[in-house]
Formats: structure tokens, C-alpha cells, sequence
């Protein structure tokens, strides 16, 4: 009876083995896609802040040009393991960053760089990206108030430039 006793016991144990396995390597794969994800939307990331960091100076070239080699940037990103809202999101944040790259008026590309910006918040939180800051200025977009990342704490506001170059906050850290 003792054996027989044993014998379930390490039957149990080595399905219990077997199953602890399987999801060991369940949370692999899907840690190697959100990694995999990251990486492939840093580049767009890194476009994103130069279009940021263009309309916080009032450059609408600098915008433009910036705005050109994020859509490019956005086209290379892996959208197979992103859900339906955030392939969406990279679809919109496509339009909005074509928009600027099509516009030389700074008050336009602001006003698509607020649809751009939730996008890309999407994105950003999707896959986890390296340090980022979401930051939001309650003036913004007809005192709406409207969001965008930053690469850096300090805020820096995108939708006025020097007209109130620090109005706004840190809202969240992804």
C-alpha cells in the first residue's frame, strides 16, 4: 500500500513538473514579445521626442522633417502582437505624424501632434518602452487639456513653445 501510495505521489509530482514547465515557458514567449515589442517601437519613440522637441522650439521644418522619419519609423514597427486598440493607435499615430510631415504651419502640426501624442501614449504603455513620462498641460487643445511623452521629467510643453514653455505636469512615469 506504501508504495502504491509513492507511486501516485511521483506520478503527481511529475505532472505537477510538467505543467510548472509549460508555463514557464508561456511567460517566456510572451516576455521575449513585450521585449521584442519595445525595441521595435524605440525608434519610433526616439522620431516621436525630435517631433516633440521641434514644436516646443516653434520649428515647423524641424516638426516637418522630424515628423517624415517618424512614420517611417512607425512602419517598421511590429504590430503582430499588439491588440486591436493598439494597432489602431499605430495606425492613427501613421495619419497624425503623415499630417505633420505634410504641414509647414506650426498651429497645425500641434493640433495633430495631440492625436499623435495619444497614440503613441498607447503605444508607449503597450510596450513598455524605456524609461518615459507622460505629461499634460490643462490649457491645451481649447483648455481641454491634452497629454504627450517626454523623455525627460522636465517639462518641456509642445503645444506652446515659449509662450508657456513649463506649463504642465508629469502625470505618469511608463
Amino acid at each position: 500500500m506504501t508504495s502504491v501510495c509513492l507511486m501516485f505521489h511521483l506520478v503527481n509530482v511529475a505532472q505537477l513538473m510538467k505543467t510548472i514547465q509549460l508555463i514557464i515557458a508561456a511567460l517566456s514567449l510572451s516576455l521575449i514579445s513585450l521585449v521584442a515589442s519595445a525595441q521595435t517601437t524605440a525608434p519610433a519613440l526616439t522620431a516621436y521626442y525630435q517631433v516633440k522637441d521641434a514644436l516646443v522650439a516653434t520649428d515647423a521644418a524641424k516638426a516637418k522633417t522630424s515628423a517624415t522619419v517618424l512614420v517611417a519609423a512607425l512602419g517598421k514597427v511590429d504590430a503582430a502582437n499588439l491588440s486591436a486598440a493598439n494597432k489602431k493607435a499605430l495606425t492613427n499615430a501613421k495619419a497624425n505624424a503623415s499630417a505633420i510631415g505634410k504641414s509647414t504651419n506650426v498651429d497645425a502640426q500641434r493640433k495633430q501632434f495631440e492625436g499623435l501624442s495619444s497614440s503613441m501614449i498607447a503605444l508607449a504603455k503597450a510596450t513598455k518602452p524605456a524609461k518615459t513620462y507622460v505629461q499634460f498641460c490643462p490649457m491645451a487643445a481649447a483648455g481641454k487639456g491634452a497629454s504627450w511623452l517626454s523623455d525627460k521629467r522636465e517639462v518641456r510643453n509642445p503645444y506652446y513653445g515659449d509662450k508657456m514653455l513649463k506649463c504642465g505636469s508629469v502625470k505618469e512615469e511608463i
